[in-house]
């Protein structure tokens, strides 16, 4: 229900809860005076709406304000979304991937050089047989 405030004819200031149904109704003060509608600036609170409240991902805090975001963003060492950033990001995990790959390519072949001829040769016979079923399937 709405809150409408009233001003009575003797200076008596109150506030109502009204349905919409009644909106129209007159209203008396408590002194008994007819009073009228006063119209009052809608107050806008321009901080976090309820709905948009979160959990952060990074705290697990509950954010319920634009000050309390900020200060969990410092506290945690975040950013605000960029697609630069991500960008970045994923053109760096890429880089990893391809050095991380390169490193086991050099151990797997450093230790194949390292085996005796016998080992080779059988490691190689069984890879040849896995590559056959696996082309047949």
């Amino acid at each position: 229900m709405p809150l409408y405030q009233y001003l009575c004819e003797k200076g008596h200031s109150f506030d109502r809860f009204l349905a919409l149904d009644d909106y129209k109704q007159p209203q008396e003060c408590e002194c008994g005076s007819k009073s009228q509608k006063v119209l009052t600036p809608v107050r806008i609170n321009c901080d976090i709406a309820p709905w948009d409240a979160y959990i952060s991902p990074a705290s697990g805090k509950l954010i319920t304000s634009y000050k309390e975001r900020n200060d969990d963003m410092a506290r945690t060492g975040c950013v605000d979304y960029d697609e630069g950033v991500k960008t970045d990001n994923l053109k760096a995990q890429k880089k990893a991937e391809a050095d991380l790959d390169k490193e086991v390519d050099k151990t797997v072949e450093m230790a194949f050089d390292a085996m005796p001829t016998r080992k080779k040769e059988k490691l190689e016979t069984e890879l040849k047989n896995s590559t056959l079923e696996y082309d047949r399937k």
